[in-house]
Order: C-alpha cells, then sequence, then structure tokens
C-alpha cells in the first residue's frame, strides 16, 4: 500500500506515464546572476499530476546560510512574497486532491506541518482533508511543562523544532501521521520524526505531502528500507517532483552579505505614517503568554476548526478596508494561518497577504530575482532571534494589517513602526488578540 511498492493497489505511482521537462533559470535575470556570482539552476520536472504550470508556482532565490545555498520560494505560499489569500488555501487544497487520488483515507489521524514556513499550508491542509484527522504543528517556541517530542531540521537556518503532542487524541490512537512541508529535498527531518513518533505510537501509514519532492534513487531507498523497518507504510504526496542542480560562487557571495551589512534601508523617514491597534478576540487563549487556541500549536480538531472559521467571520468587521485600497495583511512567522482567514474574508477587495520570517535570504534589486529588499526587526515572540521582511517597500502598498499572536505592549513595537515608516505605506494597523 506504499508508493514505493508500484504493484500495491491502494495508492497510484504516476511517474512511469509523465516525461521529463527540463527547466532553466530564464525567468531571472540570468547574466546578472551568471556574471557576477556564477550563479545557475536547472530544474527537471519529472512528476505533474495535477498539470500545472510550475512557473506560477515556484522561484529561486540564494540564502545566508551555508548549510544549504538554495531557497526555492513559493510564490503562492504566504510566507516571502505577496500572493492572494485564497492562492495559499488552494495550495492545501491542492494537496489533499492529490492525496485523495493517490491513497484511501483511514479511520483517523494528526496533520503535523513544519515550522515555520509551512504552518499555513498544513493547516489548509488539514481543513480540507475529508476525515477524522487533527492538527498540529512543531514549534520554534519552547513551553515549559509541556510533553514534547524534539528533533531536528539539519539543513535549516534555526534547526531545532518541538511538537507538544499531549493534547492530541489521535497522536496515540489514530492510524496515519501527514506530514506537510513546502518542500522535501533529502527527507531527513521526516524520517528524524517518523523515528521518533513511531517508537512512541506506531502507526499503520505515513504520508509526506509537499508542494515540491526533489529525492533521489537514493533517498526513496532510504524509505523503503525505513518501511520495513518500522513495519509501516510511507507515502508520498506532492505537486511537482524531479531532479535541480545548483552552482554558484561562494566567495563571491560572501562578500555580497559583507556589503549588505553596511546598507542601511531606514533612511527615509515617512512622518505622516498613521499607526492604530485593532483589538480581535479569539475567546481560547493557552498558557502564561496566551498563545491562541486555534493556531494549532498545540493541536486542535475538526471542531476547532469550525469555531475558527465562526469567530473570524465574527471578528472581521472590525477591520476597515476601502474599495480603492491596496492592502497587505502581514503575518509574523509561525503565525499565518489566520491572518490568511481574515484576508480571505475580503475576497472583493485589493488584499495581498505573506509573512515575517526567522529565514536570512540575500536581497538583490535587480530585474525578475525575487528578493528585492529586505528588513530585519527582532522577533515579536523571543527579543533574541532576528526576523526577515521582504520587499513591503516595492509594492505601494496604501495600508498594513500586521498581525501579532501575542498581546504585547505597545513599545515593543517601535522597530516595526520604524520599518513601515522607511516606506511609503501611509497606515500600519496592529492587530492584537485579547
Amino acid at each position: 500500500m506504499s508508493l514505493l511498492k508500484l504493484q500495491d493497489k491502494e495508492c497510484i505511482d504516476y511517474k512511469d506515464n509523465l516525461n521529463s521537462k527540463k527547466i532553466s533559470n530564464d525567468s531571472i535575470d540570468k547574466n546578472y546572476l551568471k556574471e557576477n556570482l556564477n550563479f545557475e539552476y536547472n530544474i527537471e520536472l519529472k512528476e505533474n499530476i495535477l498539470d500545472l504550470n510550475i512557473d506560477d508556482y515556484l522561484d529561486l532565490a540564494i540564502r545566508n546560510n551555508k548549510k544549504r545555498r538554495f531557497l526555492f520560494i513559493s510564490k503562492t505560499l504566504g510566507k516571502h512574497l505577496p500572493c492572494r489569500a485564497s492562492d495559499m488555501d488552494n495550495l492545501g487544497e491542492k494537496l489533499v486532491e492529490v492525496y485523495e487520488k493517490k491513497c484511501n483515507y483511514l479511520s483517523s489521524g494528526v496533520v503535523i506541518s513544519f515550522a515555520e514556513t509551512a504552518t499555513a499550508l498544513g493547516h489548509s491542509v488539514f481543513s480540507h482533508i475529508n476525515a477524522d484527522f487533527e492538527f498540529i504543528h512543531t514549534t520554534r517556541e519552547i513551553v515549559p511543562n509541556k510533553k514534547t517530542l524534539d528533533f531536528l531540521e539539519e539543513h535549516s537556518h534555526a534547526t531545532n523544532h518541538y511538537l507538544y503532542y499531549e493534547d492530541l487524541n489521535y497522536f496515540k490512537d489514530g492510524e496515519e501521521i501527514i506530514l506537510v512541508d513546502d518542500e522535501i529535498t533529502t527527507g531527513n527531518t521526516c524520517v528524524n520524526l517518523i523515528k521518533k513518533i513511531n517508537k512512541l505510537y506506531p502507526k499503520r501509514r505515513y504520508t509526506i505531502c509537499s508542494i515540491l519532492n526533489w529525492m533521489d534513487k537514493d533517498s526513496f531507498n532510504r524509505f523503503k528500507k525505513l518501511e520495513q523497518e518500522l513495519n509501516t507504510e510511507i507515502n508520498f504526496v506532492y505537486l511537482f517532483s524531479g531532479s535541480f542542480t545548483f552552482n554558484c560562487d561562494e566567495e563571491k557571495i560572501e562578500n555580497i552579505i559583507k556589503e549588505s551589512k553596511n546598507i542601511n534601508l531606514c533612511t527615509y523617514k515617512n512622518n505622516n505614517l498613521k499607526v492604530s491597534y485593532i483589538y480581535l478576540n479569539m475567546d481560547k487563549y493557552e498558557l502564561d503568554k496566551k498563545y491562541i487556541k486555534y493556531t494549532g500549536r498545540f493541536g486542535i480538531n475538526k471542531e476547532d476548526q469550525k469555531e475558527l472559521i465562526y469567530k473570524v467571520q465574527r471578528e472581521c468587521f472590525k477591520l476597515n478596508i476601502s474599495d480603492n485600497e491596496k492592502v497587505l495583511f502581514l503575518g509574523s512567522e509561525e503565525f499565518m494561518y489566520i491572518p490568511m482567514l481574515f484576508a480571505n474574508q475580503f475576497k472583493q477587495k485589493d488584499i495581498y497577504y505573506h509573512s515575517t520570517t526567522r529565514s536570512p535570504i540575500i536581497d538583490l534589486d535587480i530585474e525578475k530575482y525575487p528578493i528585492k529588499t529586505k528588513f530585519t526587526h527582532n522577533s515579536l515572540y523571543n527579543k533574541d532571534i532576528v526576523n526577515y521582511v521582504y520587499n513591503i517597500n516595492k509594492s505601494h502598498y496604501d495600508k498594513c494589517f500586521l498581525f501579532c499572536e501575542l498581546n504585547k505592549d505597545k513599545n515593543d513595537f517601535n522597530e516595526i513602526i520604524n520599518i513601515f515608516s522607511n516606506t511609503d505605506i501611509k497606515e500600519l494597523n496592529i492587530v492584537l488578540f485579547k
């Protein structure tokens, strides 16, 4: 019943029915990157089950992370680049569509998404699944006195993940775990987590869902061995699979990083920036920090999801948007899905959505390169952690709603306000919950 076993009837593998398609990096300013950084990449697309145009979903940038220099940036994930909220939610719906093509539903299980980039994607998958599943996302937040599985994402800029699973029913008793991430390259992070879960509560099936899957033959073989070792099934669901090559000049990239540290984007001051604070009520909060129950950081079920939708619809009237305004809804780090839901309540308006991030990406203000500018600030969750927000001074928004999960003091937003005062955004609304 595994995708790794082609003869099985319960899940179908489409790879043999598709021709490979080679994609070069023509969409980016190739000459500049080639001449200045020896930056090149090529993609060979092997599987595209829904026959989508990969150019509508994918871009590529360079990370400030020696462990892995490349970063595939989704155009519709709502993390680094702005998108329509409905496009982000459609990603989860499409992954469920592929899941239903390949696999039969089991009776119950848990959807787990990886912080921070895939928190909203996994939540969207959970919301569209037509079965009795619960949802939780991993987190970088350290929460005392909560049972956790902790594991490593070895290539990441922030390697530690925590999974606070004790409030879930199906983590122990469910038949399936669905892991959701934006991209799978080697599968190492999934292997680490599957081993830890199975040691506690063995599962009938694990399914790994992603937008992109770049695993090679050796990686798939590793999962075959893991299936046998754990006496379980491991399936793969994705929108695109294939392989890629990436090359760059490390020395030149390091020089660009050093030079960028001396560039201060905060030079223009918009003294007319209007700053407002809006307070929404989500009713259910957890622990001393007052985390919102419905994020899934500590687990939610289908009834919780219904409550979340109702409360977003109830509270959204507090957000005032005119017909002629271009507006940004900006989430913060792991807090992505609920801001997306609020943005999606205004489908007739000109709304864009994305999030701040811990992911350090090199910015280059050149044609067609996706990350043109970045601003840095201290995390709203942990002041010792650096956050980034990309391209907000490039889109000429009239207004921004910045969503902060925690009910912070107004002084905690001075740094953020300073960033927005160096854009042409006229109005910053800081959305808090209490």
